[in-house]
Protein backbone atom coordinates (compact mmCIF):
# COMPACT_ATOMS: atom_id res chain seq x y z
CA UNK A 1 0.00 0.00 0.00
CA UNK A 2 1.14 3.56 -0.61
CA UNK A 3 -0.01 7.13 -0.34
CA UNK A 4 -0.02 9.41 -3.34
CA UNK A 5 1.67 12.77 -2.91
CA UNK A 6 -0.29 15.50 -4.77
CA UNK A 7 2.68 16.80 -6.73
CA UNK A 8 3.98 16.19 -10.24
CA UNK A 9 7.56 15.02 -9.92
CA UNK A 10 10.37 15.26 -12.44
CA UNK A 11 11.21 11.58 -11.97
CA UNK A 12 7.79 10.56 -13.25
CA UNK A 13 8.27 12.59 -16.43
CA UNK A 14 11.74 11.12 -16.90
CA UNK A 15 10.37 7.59 -16.55
CA UNK A 16 7.68 8.11 -19.18
CA UNK A 17 10.14 9.83 -21.51
CA UNK A 18 12.66 7.01 -21.17
CA UNK A 19 10.04 4.34 -21.88
CA UNK A 20 8.74 6.35 -24.84
CA UNK A 21 12.23 6.59 -26.35
CA UNK A 22 12.90 2.88 -25.83
CA UNK A 23 9.59 1.92 -27.42
CA UNK A 24 10.13 4.40 -30.27
CA UNK A 25 13.36 2.57 -31.12
CA UNK A 26 11.64 -0.80 -30.77
CA UNK A 27 8.85 0.29 -33.12
CA UNK A 28 11.42 1.49 -35.66
CA UNK A 29 13.39 -1.75 -35.54
CA UNK A 30 10.33 -3.98 -35.94
CA UNK A 31 8.66 -1.93 -38.69
CA UNK A 32 11.91 -1.42 -40.56
CA UNK A 33 11.97 -4.96 -41.98
CA UNK A 34 8.88 -4.45 -44.13
CA UNK A 35 10.43 -1.35 -45.67
CA UNK A 36 13.62 -3.15 -46.76
CA UNK A 37 12.03 -6.26 -48.29
CA UNK A 38 12.13 -4.82 -51.85
CA UNK A 39 15.81 -3.97 -51.38
CA UNK A 40 16.56 -7.45 -50.02
CA UNK A 41 14.81 -9.11 -52.93
CA UNK A 42 16.81 -7.11 -55.46
CA UNK A 43 20.15 -7.62 -53.69
CA UNK A 44 21.95 -9.77 -56.27
CA UNK A 45 24.79 -10.82 -53.98
CA UNK A 46 22.41 -12.85 -51.82
CA UNK A 47 19.79 -13.86 -54.44
CA UNK A 48 17.12 -14.35 -51.77
CA UNK A 49 14.00 -16.39 -52.34
CA UNK A 50 10.62 -15.23 -51.05
CA UNK A 51 10.71 -18.16 -48.64
CA UNK A 52 14.00 -17.03 -47.10
CA UNK A 53 12.69 -13.49 -46.67
CA UNK A 54 9.65 -14.95 -44.93
CA UNK A 55 11.95 -16.81 -42.54
CA UNK A 56 13.75 -13.54 -41.80
CA UNK A 57 10.45 -11.88 -40.95
CA UNK A 58 9.38 -14.74 -38.69
CA UNK A 59 12.76 -14.82 -36.93
CA UNK A 60 12.13 -11.52 -35.17
CA UNK A 61 8.69 -12.65 -33.98
CA UNK A 62 10.16 -15.87 -32.62
CA UNK A 63 12.81 -13.78 -30.88
CA UNK A 64 10.09 -11.65 -29.31
CA UNK A 65 8.43 -14.75 -27.91
CA UNK A 66 11.71 -15.85 -26.33
CA UNK A 67 12.52 -12.32 -25.16
CA UNK A 68 9.19 -11.93 -23.36
CA UNK A 69 9.70 -15.28 -21.64
CA UNK A 70 13.23 -14.33 -20.57
CA UNK A 71 12.02 -10.96 -19.28
CA UNK A 72 9.31 -12.64 -17.20
CA UNK A 73 11.97 -14.75 -15.50
CA UNK A 74 14.75 -12.18 -15.27
CA UNK A 75 13.11 -8.85 -14.40
CA UNK A 76 11.83 -10.01 -11.01
CA UNK A 77 15.31 -11.37 -10.18
CA UNK A 78 17.83 -8.75 -11.33
CA UNK A 79 15.49 -5.76 -11.65
CA UNK A 80 13.62 -4.14 -14.49
CA UNK A 81 16.11 -1.37 -15.22
CA UNK A 82 19.04 -3.65 -16.19
CA UNK A 83 16.69 -5.84 -18.25
CA UNK A 84 15.30 -2.85 -20.17
CA UNK A 85 18.63 -1.19 -20.84
CA UNK A 86 20.27 -4.51 -21.67
CA UNK A 87 17.48 -5.28 -24.13
CA UNK A 88 18.03 -1.92 -25.87
CA UNK A 89 21.71 -2.75 -26.25
CA UNK A 90 20.88 -6.20 -27.68
CA UNK A 91 18.41 -5.05 -30.33
CA UNK A 92 20.53 -2.02 -31.29
CA UNK A 93 23.67 -4.10 -31.83
CA UNK A 94 21.66 -6.69 -33.76
CA UNK A 95 20.15 -3.99 -35.97
CA UNK A 96 23.51 -2.41 -36.63
CA UNK A 97 25.01 -5.81 -37.35
CA UNK A 98 22.68 -6.12 -40.32
CA UNK A 99 24.63 -3.33 -42.00
CA UNK A 100 27.71 -5.56 -42.22
CA UNK A 101 26.09 -9.03 -42.31
CA UNK A 102 28.16 -11.20 -44.70
CA UNK A 103 25.28 -13.46 -45.72
CA UNK A 104 21.55 -14.11 -45.34
CA UNK A 105 22.02 -16.72 -42.62
CA UNK A 106 23.78 -14.20 -40.39
CA UNK A 107 21.16 -11.58 -41.21
CA UNK A 108 18.39 -14.02 -40.22
CA UNK A 109 20.14 -14.72 -36.89
CA UNK A 110 20.48 -10.99 -36.26
CA UNK A 111 16.75 -10.53 -36.87
CA UNK A 112 16.14 -13.12 -34.13
CA UNK A 113 18.24 -11.05 -31.70
CA UNK A 114 16.39 -7.89 -32.72
CA UNK A 115 13.19 -9.66 -31.70
CA UNK A 116 14.80 -11.03 -28.54
CA UNK A 117 15.62 -7.53 -27.31
CA UNK A 118 12.30 -6.08 -28.43
CA UNK A 119 10.40 -8.90 -26.73
CA UNK A 120 12.20 -8.28 -23.45
CA UNK A 121 11.53 -4.54 -23.61
CA UNK A 122 7.75 -4.63 -23.93
CA UNK A 123 6.68 -6.32 -20.65
CA UNK A 124 9.30 -4.52 -18.58
CA UNK A 125 8.42 -1.15 -20.11
CA UNK A 126 4.72 -1.81 -19.50
CA UNK A 127 5.44 -2.66 -15.85
CA UNK A 128 7.66 0.41 -15.42
CA UNK A 129 5.00 2.73 -16.87
CA UNK A 130 2.28 1.32 -14.63
CA UNK A 131 4.53 1.50 -11.57
CA UNK A 132 5.32 5.16 -12.32
CA UNK A 133 1.69 6.20 -12.73
CA UNK A 134 -0.82 7.54 -10.24
CA UNK A 135 -3.64 5.06 -9.72
CA UNK A 136 -6.12 7.08 -11.79
CA UNK A 137 -3.79 7.56 -14.78
CA UNK A 138 -2.27 4.13 -15.41
CA UNK A 139 -3.74 3.81 -18.90
CA UNK A 140 -2.70 7.33 -19.88
CA UNK A 141 0.86 6.69 -18.76
CA UNK A 142 0.95 3.41 -20.65
CA UNK A 143 -0.40 5.13 -23.74
CA UNK A 144 2.15 7.95 -23.51
CA UNK A 145 4.96 5.41 -23.48
CA UNK A 146 3.62 2.90 -25.97
CA UNK A 147 2.63 5.50 -28.53
CA UNK A 148 6.35 5.39 -29.28
CA UNK A 149 5.87 1.98 -30.96
CA UNK A 150 3.50 3.45 -33.53
CA UNK A 151 5.57 6.58 -34.05
CA UNK A 152 8.69 4.45 -34.50
CA UNK A 153 6.88 2.58 -37.26
CA UNK A 154 5.88 5.86 -38.92
CA UNK A 155 9.49 7.06 -38.70
CA UNK A 156 10.74 3.83 -40.28
CA UNK A 157 8.25 4.17 -43.13
CA UNK A 158 9.09 7.79 -43.84
CA UNK A 159 12.85 7.35 -43.55
CA UNK A 160 12.80 4.33 -45.84
CA UNK A 161 11.25 6.38 -48.64
CA UNK A 162 14.54 8.28 -48.91
CA UNK A 163 17.19 6.02 -47.43
CA UNK A 164 16.43 2.65 -49.02
CA UNK A 165 16.28 3.77 -52.68
CA UNK A 166 19.45 5.82 -52.25
CA UNK A 167 21.60 3.52 -50.09
CA UNK A 168 19.87 0.14 -49.76
CA UNK A 169 18.83 -1.97 -46.78
CA UNK A 170 22.20 -1.75 -45.01
CA UNK A 171 21.77 1.99 -44.42
CA UNK A 172 18.45 1.41 -42.62
CA UNK A 173 20.12 -1.22 -40.45
CA UNK A 174 22.94 1.18 -39.57
CA UNK A 175 20.40 3.70 -38.23
CA UNK A 176 19.46 1.07 -35.66
CA UNK A 177 22.72 1.70 -33.81
CA UNK A 178 21.65 5.19 -32.71
CA UNK A 179 19.80 4.05 -29.53
CA UNK A 180 23.15 3.06 -28.03
CA UNK A 181 23.87 6.77 -27.59
CA UNK A 182 21.07 7.17 -25.05
CA UNK A 183 21.93 4.25 -22.76
CA UNK A 184 23.57 6.52 -20.11
CA UNK A 185 20.33 8.52 -19.92
CA UNK A 186 18.27 5.34 -19.65
CA UNK A 187 20.28 4.07 -16.68
CA UNK A 188 19.43 7.32 -14.92
CA UNK A 189 15.81 7.76 -16.04
CA UNK A 190 14.32 4.25 -15.92
CA UNK A 191 13.02 3.68 -12.35
CA UNK A 192 13.64 0.41 -10.58
CA UNK A 193 10.68 -1.41 -9.03
CA UNK A 194 10.31 -0.43 -5.39
CA UNK A 195 8.86 -3.87 -4.63
CA UNK A 196 12.03 -5.42 -6.05
CA UNK A 197 14.21 -3.12 -3.95
CA UNK A 198 12.27 -3.74 -0.74
CA UNK A 199 12.31 -7.49 -1.25
CA UNK A 200 16.12 -7.27 -1.19
CA UNK A 201 16.28 -5.10 1.91
CA UNK A 202 17.16 -1.92 0.00
CA UNK A 203 14.44 0.14 1.63
CA UNK A 204 16.38 3.40 1.58
CA UNK A 205 16.86 3.16 -2.17
CA UNK A 206 13.20 2.19 -2.59
CA UNK A 207 12.15 5.29 -0.62
CA UNK A 208 14.28 7.51 -2.89
CA UNK A 209 12.74 5.99 -6.02
CA UNK A 210 9.24 6.43 -4.58
CA UNK A 211 9.99 10.07 -3.72
CA UNK A 212 11.24 10.71 -7.27
CA UNK A 213 7.94 9.36 -8.58
CA UNK A 214 5.81 11.36 -6.15
CA UNK A 215 4.81 8.49 -3.86
CA UNK A 216 5.51 7.55 -0.26
CA UNK A 217 6.22 4.02 0.89
CA UNK A 218 3.85 2.50 3.40
CA UNK A 219 5.49 3.09 6.81
CA UNK A 220 4.03 -0.23 8.00
CA UNK A 221 5.74 -2.27 5.25
CA UNK A 222 7.25 -5.47 6.53
CA UNK A 223 10.75 -4.67 5.36
CA UNK A 224 13.43 -2.68 7.14
CA UNK A 225 17.15 -2.03 6.62
CA UNK A 226 18.06 -4.62 9.25
CA UNK A 227 15.43 -7.20 8.31
CA UNK A 228 15.07 -7.57 4.56
CA UNK A 229 12.01 -9.28 3.20
CA UNK A 230 12.20 -12.79 1.94
CA UNK A 231 12.87 -12.81 -1.78
CA UNK A 232 9.78 -14.09 -3.61
CA UNK A 233 10.55 -17.34 -5.39
CA UNK A 234 9.21 -18.60 -8.68
CA UNK A 235 6.41 -20.48 -6.97
CA UNK A 236 5.36 -17.36 -5.05
CA UNK A 237 5.24 -15.21 -8.18
CA UNK A 238 3.26 -17.84 -10.08
CA UNK A 239 0.86 -18.16 -7.16
CA UNK A 240 0.23 -14.41 -7.43
CA UNK A 241 -0.31 -14.73 -11.19
CA UNK A 242 -2.72 -17.67 -10.91
CA UNK A 243 -4.02 -17.33 -7.34
CA UNK A 244 -6.69 -15.14 -5.70
CA UNK A 245 -9.08 -15.78 -8.60
CA UNK A 246 -6.59 -14.65 -11.26
CA UNK A 247 -6.12 -18.05 -12.92
CA UNK A 248 -9.06 -17.79 -15.32
CA UNK A 249 -8.30 -14.14 -16.07
CA UNK A 250 -4.66 -14.99 -16.79
CA UNK A 251 -5.61 -17.66 -19.33
CA UNK A 252 -8.22 -15.41 -20.95
CA UNK A 253 -5.63 -12.63 -21.26
CA UNK A 254 -3.28 -15.08 -22.97
CA UNK A 255 -5.93 -15.91 -25.55
CA UNK A 256 -6.96 -12.29 -26.08
CA UNK A 257 -3.34 -11.22 -26.59
CA UNK A 258 -2.71 -14.13 -28.95
CA UNK A 259 -5.62 -13.13 -31.19
CA UNK A 260 -4.66 -9.45 -31.01
CA UNK A 261 -1.11 -10.20 -32.18
CA UNK A 262 -2.36 -12.64 -34.83
CA UNK A 263 -4.36 -9.80 -36.39
CA UNK A 264 -1.57 -7.25 -35.81
CA UNK A 265 1.21 -9.21 -37.50
CA UNK A 266 -1.08 -10.57 -40.19
CA UNK A 267 -2.15 -7.05 -41.14
CA UNK A 268 1.40 -5.64 -40.96
CA UNK A 269 2.77 -8.37 -43.23
CA UNK A 270 0.04 -8.49 -45.86
CA UNK A 271 -1.97 -5.25 -45.89
CA UNK A 272 -0.12 -3.56 -48.79
CA UNK A 273 -0.26 -6.75 -50.85
CA UNK A 274 -3.98 -7.22 -50.15
CA UNK A 275 -4.77 -3.64 -51.16
CA UNK A 276 -2.60 -3.76 -54.28
CA UNK A 277 -4.24 -7.02 -55.31
CA UNK A 278 -7.64 -5.38 -54.86
CA UNK A 279 -6.79 -2.74 -57.47
CA UNK A 280 -5.42 0.11 -55.33
CA UNK A 281 -2.35 1.90 -56.67
CA UNK A 282 1.09 0.99 -55.36
CA UNK A 283 1.44 4.37 -53.63
CA UNK A 284 -1.86 3.90 -51.80
CA UNK A 285 -0.89 0.35 -50.86
CA UNK A 286 2.49 1.38 -49.43
CA UNK A 287 1.00 4.45 -47.74
CA UNK A 288 -1.36 2.16 -45.87
CA UNK A 289 1.49 1.14 -43.56
CA UNK A 290 2.09 4.76 -42.54
CA UNK A 291 -1.65 5.19 -41.89
CA UNK A 292 -1.66 1.95 -39.89
CA UNK A 293 1.15 3.07 -37.60
CA UNK A 294 -0.15 6.64 -37.35
CA UNK A 295 -3.54 5.34 -36.21
CA UNK A 296 -1.88 3.78 -33.17
CA UNK A 297 -1.38 7.32 -31.80
CA UNK A 298 -5.11 7.25 -31.02
CA UNK A 299 -4.21 5.13 -28.00
CA UNK A 300 -3.56 8.41 -26.15
CA UNK A 301 -7.27 9.17 -26.26
CA UNK A 302 -8.20 5.55 -25.61
CA UNK A 303 -5.96 5.52 -22.54
CA UNK A 304 -7.77 8.55 -21.15
CA UNK A 305 -11.11 6.84 -21.76
CA UNK A 306 -9.89 3.67 -20.05
CA UNK A 307 -8.96 5.62 -16.92
CA UNK A 308 -12.32 7.39 -16.95
CA UNK A 309 -14.69 4.56 -17.87
CA UNK A 310 -12.75 1.39 -17.06
CA UNK A 311 -10.12 -0.71 -18.79
CA UNK A 312 -12.34 -3.65 -19.63
CA UNK A 313 -14.97 -1.56 -21.40
CA UNK A 314 -12.47 0.34 -23.54
CA UNK A 315 -10.45 -2.76 -24.47
CA UNK A 316 -13.67 -4.54 -25.45
CA UNK A 317 -14.89 -1.59 -27.56
CA UNK A 318 -11.50 -1.30 -29.27
CA UNK A 319 -11.61 -4.98 -30.18
CA UNK A 320 -15.05 -4.47 -31.73
CA UNK A 321 -13.79 -1.45 -33.68
CA UNK A 322 -11.03 -3.67 -35.08
CA UNK A 323 -13.56 -6.20 -36.35
CA UNK A 324 -15.78 -3.48 -37.86
CA UNK A 325 -12.89 -1.76 -39.67
CA UNK A 326 -11.69 -5.08 -41.14
CA UNK A 327 -15.19 -5.96 -42.33
CA UNK A 328 -15.56 -2.50 -43.91
CA UNK A 329 -12.22 -2.83 -45.73
CA UNK A 330 -13.56 -5.96 -47.42
CA UNK A 331 -15.84 -3.63 -49.44
CA UNK A 332 -12.79 -1.94 -51.08
CA UNK A 333 -13.95 1.65 -50.38
CA UNK A 334 -12.37 4.76 -51.99
CA UNK A 335 -8.80 5.59 -50.86
CA UNK A 336 -9.72 8.37 -48.36
CA UNK A 337 -12.18 6.06 -46.60
CA UNK A 338 -9.65 3.23 -46.80
CA UNK A 339 -7.01 5.33 -45.05
CA UNK A 340 -9.48 6.30 -42.31
CA UNK A 341 -10.41 2.65 -41.74
CA UNK A 342 -6.74 1.64 -41.70
CA UNK A 343 -5.98 4.35 -39.12
CA UNK A 344 -8.80 2.92 -36.97
CA UNK A 345 -7.26 -0.50 -37.53
CA UNK A 346 -3.94 0.87 -36.28
CA UNK A 347 -5.63 1.78 -33.01
CA UNK A 348 -7.19 -1.68 -32.95
CA UNK A 349 -3.89 -3.53 -33.40
CA UNK A 350 -0.79 -1.78 -32.02
CA UNK A 351 -2.93 0.53 -29.89
CA UNK A 352 -5.08 -2.30 -28.61
CA UNK A 353 -2.02 -4.22 -27.46
CA UNK A 354 -0.98 -1.18 -25.43
CA UNK A 355 -4.38 -1.11 -23.72
CA UNK A 356 -4.20 -4.85 -23.04
CA UNK A 357 -0.72 -4.43 -21.54
CA UNK A 358 -2.02 -1.80 -19.13
CA UNK A 359 -5.03 -3.96 -18.26
CA UNK A 360 -2.86 -7.04 -17.65
CA UNK A 361 -0.30 -5.07 -15.66
CA UNK A 362 -2.99 -3.64 -13.39
CA UNK A 363 -4.38 -7.13 -12.81
CA UNK A 364 -1.39 -8.34 -10.76
CA UNK A 365 0.40 -7.15 -7.61
CA UNK A 366 3.58 -5.21 -8.33
CA UNK A 367 5.94 -7.94 -7.18
CA UNK A 368 4.50 -10.30 -9.83
CA UNK A 369 3.67 -7.71 -12.50
CA UNK A 370 6.69 -8.30 -14.75
CA UNK A 371 6.13 -12.06 -14.50
CA UNK A 372 2.46 -11.74 -15.45
CA UNK A 373 3.15 -9.40 -18.35
CA UNK A 374 6.08 -11.44 -19.59
CA UNK A 375 4.11 -14.68 -19.60
CA UNK A 376 1.18 -12.99 -21.30
CA UNK A 377 3.29 -11.51 -24.09
CA UNK A 378 5.30 -14.68 -24.49
CA UNK A 379 2.19 -16.80 -25.06
CA UNK A 380 0.66 -14.04 -27.17
CA UNK A 381 3.64 -14.03 -29.54
CA UNK A 382 2.41 -17.39 -30.84
CA UNK A 383 -0.31 -15.37 -32.53
CA UNK A 384 2.35 -13.09 -34.01
CA UNK A 385 4.08 -16.10 -35.53
CA UNK A 386 0.84 -17.61 -36.84
CA UNK A 387 -0.62 -14.37 -38.24
CA UNK A 388 1.54 -13.92 -41.36
CA UNK A 389 1.32 -17.63 -42.21
CA UNK A 390 -2.45 -17.61 -41.64
CA UNK A 391 -2.89 -14.82 -44.19
CA UNK A 392 -0.27 -16.36 -46.45
CA UNK A 393 -2.32 -19.54 -46.68
CA UNK A 394 -5.43 -17.59 -47.66
CA UNK A 395 -3.49 -15.65 -50.29
CA UNK A 396 -1.95 -18.76 -51.81
CA UNK A 397 -5.32 -20.56 -51.76
CA UNK A 398 -6.86 -17.80 -53.88
CA UNK A 399 -9.47 -16.53 -51.44
CA UNK A 400 -11.14 -13.25 -52.37
CA UNK A 401 -10.49 -9.90 -50.71
CA UNK A 402 -13.64 -10.07 -48.61
CA UNK A 403 -12.78 -13.54 -47.30
CA UNK A 404 -9.29 -12.43 -46.26
CA UNK A 405 -10.53 -9.45 -44.27
CA UNK A 406 -13.34 -11.47 -42.68
CA UNK A 407 -10.73 -14.09 -41.76
CA UNK A 408 -9.00 -11.37 -39.73
CA UNK A 409 -12.22 -9.94 -38.29
CA UNK A 410 -13.21 -13.30 -36.78
CA UNK A 411 -10.13 -13.55 -34.47
CA UNK A 412 -10.82 -9.97 -33.37
CA UNK A 413 -14.36 -10.93 -32.37
CA UNK A 414 -13.05 -13.99 -30.50
CA UNK A 415 -10.59 -11.75 -28.63
CA UNK A 416 -13.45 -9.42 -27.66
CA UNK A 417 -15.38 -12.38 -26.25
CA UNK A 418 -12.37 -13.47 -24.18
CA UNK A 419 -11.94 -9.99 -22.72
CA UNK A 420 -15.65 -9.88 -21.84
CA UNK A 421 -15.19 -13.03 -19.75
CA UNK A 422 -12.22 -11.76 -17.69
CA UNK A 423 -13.30 -11.79 -14.01
CA UNK A 424 -12.20 -9.44 -11.27
CA UNK A 425 -9.56 -11.05 -9.02
CA UNK A 426 -10.66 -11.91 -5.52
CA UNK A 427 -9.03 -10.07 -2.59
CA UNK A 428 -5.88 -11.74 -1.34
CA UNK A 429 -6.18 -14.25 1.45
CA UNK A 430 -6.15 -13.03 5.03
CA UNK A 431 -2.69 -12.33 6.30
CA UNK A 432 -1.41 -11.01 3.01
CA UNK A 433 -1.32 -7.42 1.90
CA UNK A 434 -3.64 -6.83 -1.01
CA UNK A 435 -2.98 -4.44 -3.81
CA UNK A 436 -6.38 -3.26 -5.03
CA UNK A 437 -6.82 -2.24 -8.62
CA UNK A 438 -7.19 1.43 -7.66
CA UNK A 439 -4.08 1.61 -5.49
CA UNK A 440 -1.09 3.65 -6.75
CA UNK A 441 1.55 1.28 -8.01
CA UNK A 442 5.28 1.49 -8.28
CA UNK A 443 5.79 2.13 -4.59
CA UNK A 444 6.24 -1.21 -2.98
CA UNK A 445 3.91 -3.85 -1.62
Amino acid sequence: MSVRVPKIHRGRLMAVTACFLILLCEGFDLAMFGSIVPSLRSYGAWDLSAEMIGYMGSASVLGMLCGAAVAAWLADRVGRRPVMVGAVIVFSLAMGGGAIAPGPEVFLLLRFFVGLGAGAVMPTAAAALIDSAPADRRNQFSAMGFVGVGLGGVLAGLLSLWLVPAYGFRAMCAVGLLPLLMTPYLFKAVPESTAFLQARGRRGEAARVAADLGFELDPHAATSPDRPAQRPGEGKRLSLVFGQGRGLGTVLFWGATLFCLLVTFGVSAWLPDLLHGAGYSLSVSLGSLVALKAGAVGVLGAGWLADKFGQKRVVLCTYLCTAVSLAALSLAPPPPVTYALIALLGLGTTGLQTLINAYVGSYYPERARATGLGLNLSIGRIGGIVGPSYLGFLVSAGFGLDSKFYALAIPALVGACLIALVPRPRPMASGHAAEPADTPVGTGT
